[in-house]
């Protein structure tokens, strides 16, 4: 999933934009509220896109000059291990929290799909999106 309405929501307020972006990751998770989902992880897809201001390459060519994309998915670690969630948006909230919280982000989105809840296949899943 694309994250165009952010996209446009942020180049109305910014001329430059760089979005780093972490897509289709699949894990296991224990996450529901029906009896059956508690205790038993299901198949969940995390999508997370993160937003900085200006679109000129780094000052260094060095991992420490932007945000690694081992840090979003550290944010995510994070999230995980503090406790098991009930809800899709509970979730996709507290990892937003966390991918909001380096100063140079000016927006972020995080997407959280349930894989295998319906019957015929569809998915089920929320998007969630803050701009400072």
């Amino acid at each position: 999933m694309r994250y165009s309405v952010l996209n446009e929501m942020l180049e109305n307020h910014h001329s430059d934009l760089t979005s780093l972006f972490i897509r289709d990751w699949v894990m296991d998770i224990d996450i529901g509220i029906f009896e059956h989902e508690i205790g038993n992880p299901q198949p969940v897809s995390i999508d997370l896109e993160v937003h900085i201001s200006g679109a000129d390459a780094p000052e260094r060519d060095e991992i420490d000059a932007v945000i690694d994309y081992d840090y979003m998915r550290a944010v995510v670690a994070r999230v995980l291990d503090f406790k098991r969630y009930n809800l899709l948006e509970t979730l996709a909230s507290e990892i937003l929290d966390g991918c909001m919280m380096p100063s140079e982000v000016i927006g972020a989105a995080v997407t959280v799909t349930k894989l295998s809840v319906l019957e015929d296949g569809g998915r089920i899943g929320c998007t969630l999106t803050r701009m400072r």
